[in-house]
């Protein structure tokens, strides 16, 4: 009986251990699909590289995803604890007929909302994006669903705001993308005159710590984040700057929406 109990116990612990190296397994082919670009379906706070998969590989990291929670009870948190220590939020949910500011949280220009100047006029029919101070006549937007073909299943926005022209005629426009890259390799946010190309107006609200990351979803700049750090030409002590798109997503700006009555 006493051999028995011993055997028990060795056997024990080799499974423990088999299990154990399983885990290390199973949790480094997770992260180097993180690293590659996958975004993952259930764990929340997970760090992806900017890189773009094949449908193969997102299928495989997806399979290596469901079994590294179910086997090894997992998290990304248990990683990193969440930017800067912080709670990642909830994924937003935008309310039926709801306006939002679209407001910087972190610094530079943290409290900034995004707008558009008439001054950064592109052509008759799109201008570039910047932030501005919040006294400044910031733009109410609407977020509404938009189509979306990314992969697994994803969150996909259109955001638009309205000009009025006359009494009785608006123009809308559309959070979009430029196809120039600038010298540090960034895109160029454009607010366009809408319906546009429905690929270049798609994004995706990534929940973030103190707020969320706006991803393009599609189309121009596909995987790139926006980020607002360079300053535009002539707005002085005020600091406003250009609303810009990286592949850097640790670079990304961190937004909020806050509602305002229209």
């Amino acid at each position: 009986m006493r051999i028995f109990l011993i055997l028990s116990i060795i056997f024990g612990l080799v499974a423990l251990t088999a299990a154990d190296k399983k885990c290390d397994s199973l949790e480094k082919g997770f992260k180097d699909c993180l690293s590659k670009g996958f975004k993952p379906k259930k764990l929340e706070g997970c760090k992806s590289g900017a890189g773009k998969m094949e449908k193969t590989d997102v299928k495989k990291c997806a399979k290596i995803e469901k079994k590294v929670i179910k086997k090894c009870d997992f998290s990304c948190d248990d990683e990193d604890g969440g930017e800067d220590g912080g709670d990642v939020r909830e994924p937003f949910v935008p309310a039926a007929g709801s306006h939002y500011l679209v407001k910087k949280m972190d610094a530079p220009g943290a409290g900034q909302v995004v707008t558009a100047f008439s001054a950064d006029k592109r052509n008759s029919e799109s201008y570039f994006m910047a932030t501005t101070e919040n006294s400044d006549g910031p733009i109410p937007w609407k977020i509404e669903k938009a189509s979306c073909n990314c992969q697994d299943e994803c969150s996909c926005y259109k955001l638009t705001f309205r000009v009025k022209v006359t009494c009785c005629r608006y123009m809308y426009f559309a959070m979009s993308a430029h196809s120039d890259t600038l010298d540090n390799g960034d895109g160029r946010v454009i607010v366009h005159k809408t319906p546009y190309k429905p690929e270049d107006e798609s994004w995706v609200i990534e929940p973030a710590v103190n707020g969320y990351k706006l991803k393009k979803a599609q189309g121009r700049h596909e995987g790139k984040y926006l980020v607002a750090r360079v300053q535009r030409p002539g707005s002085g002590t005020r600091d406003t700057m250009f609303a810009d798109i990286t592949a850097d997503s640790s670079a990304a700006s961190i937004w909020d929406f806050e509602t305002v009555a229209t």
